[in-house]
């Protein structure tokens, strides 16, 4: 069952900008070069400078084995409600990726224990310009998935803090962290609360060719879920999955309810479409309102989508 999202009242103006300056204000990591084919593998029993930054009641370890190569990996844990999400600002990410020929970013997931509906988003930028990834990813439960970001379409993209003006070019030219986090739109600042273990491995920069193809995981894949069309709608929406069944469709609210499910069909991997009538599980016409799609299968993880309905 998901985790109702919380949401604390705006600050007054004054508050608002006092915390603008003073991100405005923080410091920035020293220029590096990233480099294309970079692999952050977390081997051995080092986080790797990876930390929180979110709030209070998060663990940050490496078990030193496990992991998509069975050397370890970065475990993410809360035993309580707590936003969660990590963030780097180590050298290997800071600098210019365009000049770096950067365009994606994939990484390995693994929903630890019992499963907690993480939807997972990357995000890319400086403290002042920062960027979050629109697709989430739900990883498997207790199995390793990779999973790919796409830097070539800003569309594809929330600006979640916009401080100094800048656009989205800018902020991959004066990338300072990078953030992987639990979160579900509407995207704000900070992620969403929830509770949980998760894992992530072999974190690679690349262009989709450099370093592409290892580790050889030989894993079930992800289901892929393309954008729903149209989006808004007030009508039917058309949901387009791929990857190998059964593979579950849900529609959530913005309160974290799944009101619609679907089971489609097992086999072999390939594309399927299914047509959302707007309907609650029960027949009932839903509310004008943010939903988000999920489709994914237990073995291999999946992916979010939000979607908006209108009257």
């Amino acid at each position: 069952m998901c985790t109702p999202r919380l949401r604390s009242v705006p600050p007054a103006p004054a508050l608002l900008a006092l915390l603008a300056l003073a991100l405005v204000a923080r410091p920035q990591t020293a220029h590096a070069a990233p480099a294309l084919g970079f692999r952050e593998n977390w081997s051995g029993t080092t986080t790797h400078g990876w930390d929180g930054g979110f709030g209070p009641g998060i663990v940050y370890t490496n078990p030193g084995a496990g992991g998509a190569e069975n050397d370890g990996y970065l475990h993410i844990a809360s035993a309580t409600v707590a936003n969660f999400g990590t963030r780097s600002v180590g050298p290997e990410y800071v600098g210019n990726w365009l000049t770096a020929g950067i365009t994606q970013v994939r990484f390995w997931l693994n929903d630890v224990g019992a499963q907690q509906n993480f939807e997972i988003h990357f995000a890319v930028g400086n403290f002042n310009d920062l960027w979050q990834y629109n697709l989430g990813f739900i990883p498997p439960l207790d199995s390793w998935a990779e999973f790919t970001v796409d830097l070539s379409d800003s569309t594809q993209f929330t600006h979640t803090i916009a401080l100094d003006g800048l656009g989205y070019l800018a902020a991959l030219q004066n990338v300072a962290v990078v953030h992987i986090r639990h979160d579900h739109p509407p995207f704000m600042q900070q992620p969403d609360p929830i509770s949980g273990d998760l894992g992530v491995d072999e974190l690679l920069l690349t262009n989709g060719t450099v370093g592409v193809g290892i580790p050889d995981g030989g894993v079930e894949r992800p289901v892929a879920l393309a954008p729903p069309y149209p989006n808004p709608s007030r009508g039917p929406v058309a949901i387009v999955v791929e990857g190998a069944g059964p593979i579950h469709v849900q529609i959530v609210d913005v309160l974290g309810r799944v009101v619609r499910r679907a089971e489609l069909p097992g086999g072999a991997s390939r594309t399927q479409i299914w047509t959302w009538d707007g309907m609650d599980q029960s027949g009932r016409r839903l509310a004008a309102g943010n939903y988000r799609v999920r489709a994914f299968t237990a073995a291999g993880g999946g992916a979010s989508r939000p979607l908006v309905r209108v009257q």
